[in-house]
């Protein structure tokens, strides 16, 4: 099997969440309406096949990698897992306990990924540039740049939910996570951009 580069990996990666998008737009909420159990089962799960496809490009990725960059994967990860494990800990106990609302479980639940691929993309970027290396080997756009692209796309869930399908839930939903990676990309442009004019003196 060939080496995946990141310009292949990143283009791929981008697909699979478009498509993601548009089952999320187009076949998801059909599982709401279907009399069919089976039918409902596979509107409702549609989205999660484009996300098995990423995991499965990252994980071809990282095979790939050098015993460098599969440290820094391995260190982004474990990282990551406390943080998803710690975030789903306490919002089972708020939940239990009900001081949140009914349905936030499963709100909680939907956060899990993106917030593991968050976690683990930044803690990963920053162990490679403490092993003296900006990317550890990866081209392409920076992460704040690459967070763009699912903000936009999710936040395209967000408005044709509101305008189009006056699905206040899904909107809701989507609108949050939209933001989340906007901040997140915020955060990280503007903390690469502190380093780089302090790198210039």
């Amino acid at each position: 099997m060939s080496r995946i580069s990141a310009k292949s990996y990143q283009r791929r990666t981008m697909f699979a969440m478009t498509i993601y998008v548009a089952l999320l737009l187009l076949v998801w909420p059909l599982a709401r309406d279907a009399g069919n159990p089976w039918l409902k089962l596979a509107c409702a799960l549609a989205p999660v096949v484009p996300v098995l496809y990423v995991i499965a490009l990252m994980a071809r990725k990282v095979m790939q990698s050098d015993e460098l960059e599969q440290r820094t994967h391995l260190i982004g990860l474990g990282v990551a897992t406390a943080v998803v494990s710690v975030f789903s800990l306490i919002g089972g106990f708020l939940a239990a306990a009900k001081v949140l609302p009914p349905d936030a479980a499963s709100v909680l639940l939907l956060w899990i990924f993106p917030v593991l691929v968050v976690a683990y993309s930044s803690v990963r970027g920053w162990v490679a540039r403490r092993y003296g290396s900006d990317s550890c080997g990866d081209e392409g756009s920076p992460f704040f740049l690459r967070l763009l692209l699912p903000a936009a796309l999710v936040g395209a869930v967000a408005a044709y939910a509101e305008f189009i399908k006056h699905d206040e839930y899904l909107a809701g939903i989507a609108a949050g996570m939209a933001s989340a990676f906007v901040v997140v990309a915020l955060f990280l442009g503007a903390r690469r951009w502190a380093r780089a004019r302090h790198a210039r003196g």
